[in-house]
């Protein structure tokens, strides 16, 4: 994800909360989207469910980024060691709470994460100690830590949240975000639009990428216009079911019943 957000590349992902099966992996990495969301912060309590979803992603070549509860070490390291790409940490109020999140993520010397190699998230690969600190070297620079913006706490200390070294992204929850702001669901709101408008801003000054959740590829343009860079793109809930009502509407439209 890191490599092709440095490329210039605007990346799509879809969330998979309902079918979680490795067809929906496989289809969703030969559609040609770019990662994927899972998220543990209500739809994957059981890590066993959650570990072979991430093995699934793995062998179909598809960055799954975990949106996990919490900060703590437990949750992080859990779902790093399963094999996410990366994590989005929800409702991110201060900038102690981003350097917490960075210093359970990464190794030393950028952070503490604890040393488990012979795990998934290594494809059981490494072995010899220089197999080991190559791996640690490099999943510091690919995993992707993500901070979601959803509240006014959060855009009060939005600067010093978007300057912690170490997290990569902003990540906006337009529900939340509205709902927090008393404008639920009007995100063509001035209001609304101003708080993008300064989530960009801050995460451009200091070298971070934004991302915004929608629920179709065409609502993604005026954001992208603006500056925000990795998009979820609906469920796979919502996908399926837009695409079943938009079946019986050609139904209906043929056969009137």
């Amino acid at each position: 994800m890191k490599e092709k957000l440095q490329n210039g590349k605007i990346l799509m992902g879809t969330m998979v909360m309902a079918f979680d099966s490795p067809d929906a992996m496989r289809m969703i990495a030969h559609a040609g989207l770019d990662w994927v969301f899972l998220d543990t912060e209500s739809v994957y309590p059981d890590p066993a469910r959650l570990g072979t979803m991430l093995g699934y992603a793995q062998m179909a070549g598809l960055p799954a980024v975990v949106r996990i509860p919490e900060i703590c070490k437990t949750e992080v390291g859990r779902v790093l060691d399963l094999g996410a790409a990366g994590i989005i940490c929800p409702d991110v109020r201060s900038a102690e709470e981003a350097r917490e999140l960075v210093r359970l993520s990464r190794y030393y010397p950028e952070g503490e994460r604890g040393v488990a190699l012979d795990r998934p998230h290594t494809q059981y690969r490494v072995s010899s100690v220089r197999d080991k600190l190559q791996y640690m070297e490099t999943a510091n620079r690919q995993i992707m830590l993500i901070c979601q913006i959803e509240s006014l706490p959060g855009l009060e200390q939005l600067d010093a949240i978007a300057a912690v070294s170490g997290i990569d992204g902003l990540l906006i929850g337009p529900n939340d975000l509205t709902q927090a702001m008393g404008i639920f669901g009007q995100t063509e709101h001035p209001d609304f639009l101003a708080a993008v408008r300064r989530i960009i801003r801050a995460a451009e000054a200091n070298g971070k990428y934004v991302g915004m959740s929608c629920g179709s590829a065409a609502a993604c343009v005026p954001w992208a216009d603006m500056g925000v860079r990795f998009f979820q793109v609906g469920t796979d809930a919502s996908l399926y079911a837009g695409a079943l009502r938009a079946m019986r509407q050609q139904w209906m439209e043929h056969f009137g019943t």
